[in-house]
């Protein structure tokens, strides 16, 4: 729990960081494609993910902030049979994962606010609350914690109006190892908006 209050504390001097005006709302409706370890797992493509970022500009081109979101992957094995812990058991299979990161992000705008499209990398770093549970029949198996995270991007932005612009990123999620969890890696696919203020 020192770990998370700790982490807060400095993502909160992040975002409050003394800038010269311009906030920015980006909310993403987010798909994962499973990679490495994570698709060893659950191998199906998720489509169930959601990320909402504040952000500050420090100046027109940079960006600091903070992000939450959600992203959950599922997937039914065929029936067969399974090792449980004390022996084997022949049901159908399901495999959960859920991904909460809570990560101070950074971005670069290669053009200003009022170029046609605005393209931009950036880089989010923090932590993850990850929760992974195997059900076999009536036996059940989980694995929960934080972990820490790292997740490069890029993207761009379509003004649509004036404070208005439509966001499209691609970035690749790692949730590292820790004591009860294994490392989880995908690509993040997401579409939504973003607010000027």
């Amino acid at each position: 729990m020192k770990l998370i209050r700790s982490f807060l504390i400095v993502a909160f001097a992040v975002v409050s960081i003394g800038v010269n005006a311009q906030n920015k709302t980006n909310a993403f409706y987010g798909m994962a494609m499973p990679m490495g370890d994570t698709e060893s797992y659950i191998s199906p493509t998720s489509f169930r993910g959601a990320n909402i970022e504040f952000e500050k500009l420090v100046n027109p081109r940079v960006g600091v902030g903070l992000l939450v979101g959600w992203n959950t992957f599922y997937e039914a094995k065929d029936r067969g049979t399974y090792p449980i812990q004390n022996g084997e058991i022949t049901s159908n299979q399901y495999r959960y994962l859920n991904a909460i990161p809570v990560q101070v992000t950074g971005k670069y705008y290669f053009a200003g606010d009022d170029a046609m499209i605005r393209p931009f990398i950036g880089l989010a770093g923090g932590t993850y609350y990850m929760e992974q549970r195997v059900d076999n029949g009536l036996f059940s198996s989980s694995a929960k914690g934080w972990t820490w995270s790292v997740a490069p991007k890029a993207g761009v932005l379509v003004p649509l109006s004036f404070r208005t612009s439509l966001a499209l990123s691609v970035d690749y999620s790692t949730s590292f190892k820790s004591s009860d969890l294994e490392q989880q890696n995908w690509l993040g696919i997401n579409v939504g908006f973003s607010w000027d203020y």
